[in-house]
């Protein structure tokens, strides 16, 4: 049964980078000096695996961790972003949300395995985003009153309460502007999920690429 959620409004997140560096061979050894064709340059900076710049493909697990505010309390999950479908509107305004008026739904089916650390109450709900092609706008779930919803139904409350080795899918409702296409999954494991605030704050996302 999906479970009451709010809706939150976008924000600015903070992205990082993966510089890599390499050493050349120890030039007072005449053996060791670089030959007349040999290069001694520093490869290329590249971005990590899981960024706007490089990100996964859909159904790629990633591990990550879930922070617990204000416990600070880190539970590990392995998350797994499986499908983003574009929903029926007109199904989903039976739900008495009120608010898909220049909206389309979309509907994100992702499965979070607890791989170690702390048990997890279904606070990794309210760290998964969607974003268009503006990585700097991120786009939170719809609340849906606690009515059953097939098209994209969501776990219990107590299904959602993980211990090592749990696993858990669940489908969320996200509603986009109509000049909008999904383009990223993102999931924001250090972002204070307890705060009321619409601020995600500036920690890093792992993400992935939809479609």
């Amino acid at each position: 049964m999906l479970t009451n959620r709010l809706l939150r409004t976008a924000v600015p997140i903070a992205l990082a980078g993966l510089a890599l560096t390499a050493c050349g061979p120890d030039n007072s050894d005449p053996a060791a000096a670089p030959s007349a064709t040999a290069t001694t340059s520093a490869p290329p900076t590249t971005a990590a695996q899981g960024t706007f710049a490089d990100p996964l493909a859909l159904k790629t697990p990633a591990n990550v961790p879930d922070t617990h505010f204000p416990e600070n309390q880190v539970s590990r999950l392995r998350v797994t972003p499986v499908s983003v479908v574009r929903g029926d509107a007109a199904a989903v305004d039976k739900l008495g949300i009120g608010l898909l008026t220049g909206k389309v739904p979309y509907y994100v089916t992702t499965r979070y395995t607890l791989t170690g650390g702390e048990p997890d109450f279904g606070s990794f709900n309210f760290k998964l985003l969607l974003h268009g092609n503006d990585p700097k706008r991120a786009y939170f779930f719809a609340p849906s009153w606690g009515v059953k919803f097939a098209p994209c139904q969501e776990p219990t409350d107590e299904e959602q309460h993980l211990t090592v080795g749990q696993s858990v899918e669940t489908c969320e409702i996200y509603l986009l502007p109509e000049s909008v296409q999904p383009a990223y999954v993102g999931f924001q494991g250090e972002r204070d999920a307890g705060n009321p605030s619409n601020e995600t704050g500036s920690a890093p996302e792992v993400i992935w690429k939809v479609g």
